[in-house]
């Protein structure tokens, strides 16, 4: 089975979400390779405060994941930048929420179409160490493809509750479904999508002219406390950055770290989108509980 057969995202929670509330409207953009019901918590949290919400489904992801080597990083940070664009159009204030490797591609919309703030949670933007990039153009030319799950212990309850992110309902105890995640086969190309949108918000991150807001798990081992920092330091004194004990899946509202992701969200959003001048906004590094 490859990427063109296997397709578990068919579900209504993986499709684009619009719920609608107050002039001030968030724009969610998911992870990799995930879609927008990985950010339907952080919606709720935003809706219920009076927010309007779109969730975003990025070209290639969901149902049409199968045809994702036919899109990429141009036509990501193109389909967030036309959302913005369109959410300015009918709202007042407009904040641009990027998670994981939405991050990068928030990021950059944000240097094609601004808006009013950014929020990034646990954001990626590089692959691996810096020894791994250095060989990544030999390692892609040896290996062409790979198997995340060939070797996976399906019974670990970290495998499986990293699987259930991005895909909620699949059957990890069907013996049928464990032998097809196995045999999934991922093309390195989709690897060279994710390493290019990092870089390019790598770049971009100290050309922005607009505030924002940061918050990485300090627990986090897929985009690692170090990285986020540097990227910070790129974003420079307009945004705030917080570090709370949580992992990855800071987004998840069963996280022990969401309920300090949403007192930081709700705090900084309310407080920014109720004063007119950006310049409110103090910078600095804060450690959370």
């Amino acid at each position: 089975m490859t990427m063109e057969t296997f397709n578990p995202f068919q579900g209504e929670q993986h499709r684009p979400f619009h719920w609608q509330g107050s002039a001030s409207a968030a724009l969610l953009v998911h992870g990799f390779p995930g879609t927008p019901a990985e950010m339907r918590s952080v919606g709720e949290v935003l809706h219920q405060a009076g927010w309007t919400v779109e969730g975003l489904l990025l070209p290639g992801f969901g149902a049409e994941m199968r045809r994702m080597l036919e899109y990429g990083p141009e036509a990501w940070i193109d389909a967030t930048a036309r959302k913005v664009r369109d959410l300015r159009n009918d709202h007042d204030h407009v904040v641009l929420v990027g998670y994981s490797m939405g991050g990068a591609v928030a990021i950059n919309a944000a240097r094609r179409q601004e808006p009013d703030q950014l929020v990034l949670i646990s954001p990626f933007w590089q692959l691996g160490g810096a020894w791994s990039n250095r060989l990544w153009p030999l390692l892609r030319l040896i290996f062409r493809s790979f198997k995340p799950f060939q070797r996976a212990d399906f019974t670990d309850p970290k495998v499986r509750k990293g699987i259930y992110n991005f895909m909620p309902d699949v059957d990890l105890d069907n013996p049928a479904v464990q032998s097809e995640l196995r045999r999934m086969t991922i093309p390195s190309a989709l690897l060279d999508g994710l390493r290019t949108v990092g870089r390019m918000a790598f770049d971009n991150a100290s050309a922005l002219d607009i505030p924002g807001m940061v918050v990485q798990g300090r627990n986090d081992e897929v985009v690692g406390m170090e990285n986020t920092q540097r990227l910070v330091q790129r974003l420079g004194n307009s945004f705030q950055y917080h570090e709370v004990d949580a992992d990855h899946l800071l987004i998840d509202k069963n996280n022990a770290g969401f309920p300090h992701l949403q007192q930081q969200m709700l705090n900084y959003l309310n407080r920014s989108a109720a004063t007119a001048s950006a310049s409110t906004n103090g910078a600095g590094f804060h450690k959370d509980l």
